[in-house]
């Protein structure tokens, strides 16, 4: 698939934004940090489109590793995999109704829908199977901490980005319809 010009430098400053939201990440703001990074995956899935959509969700994770050492995430690197994942379901959920008439209608709904179900899945493989299997060397203490990120705040950083990606994107449409 060939991408425009200006489809891969959106990509890439929607990358660098990832990155500036990343480098400002405190230990109890993890779901503010994740709510804006799951914003600007969907937005830019929603302005992009799909393949852009799936590099921010794979280059997101490394970026955040690379820049916060994580602990888990060394002791436990097939977790990194698995949130990939989990973010590309989030984007196939904006993707599918991108174009669509009644696209702003069906976006909050079809967002919700993409946040339980990226829940879903890094709940499945991460805490259901990849932290059993791969992490028999964790604290019990690290185990339960690893479970609650992945899951239960994924899910809090999912609606975030959900409701922020509401309140900002029919603005971002209206201005791009503007300046076209």
């Amino acid at each position: 698939m060939k991408m425009k010009t200006r489809t891969i430098t959106v990509t890439a400053i929607m990358v660098a934004l990832c990155v500036v939201v990343q480098l400002f990440k405190n230990p109890g703001t993890i779901p503010v940090t994740g709510g804006l990074i799951n914003m600007i995956i969907i937005i830019d899935t929603l302005y992009c489109g799909l393949v852009s959509g799936i590099i921010i969700s794979i280059a997101a994770p490394v970026t955040s590793f690379i820049i916060t050492q994580s602990p888990m995430i060394a002791a436990v690197p097939m977790i990194l995999p698995f949130i990939m994942v989990g973010n590309v379901v989030i984007v196939l959920f904006a993707w599918a109704v991108r174009c669509k008439k009644l696209e702003l209608n069906l976006l909050p709904l079809s967002l919700v829908a993409g946040s339980f179900a990226k829940w879903g899945v890094m709940t499945l493989s991460i805490v259901q199977w990849v932290l059993p299997v791969f992490g028999t060397d964790l604290s019990p203490k690290m185990k339960t901490v690893a479970a609650t990120t992945y899951s239960t705040t994924q899910l809090y950083a999912a609606l975030a980005g959900t409701a922020l990606t509401c309140i900002i994107w029919p603005i971002i449409k209206l201005g791009v319809k503007r300046s076209r």
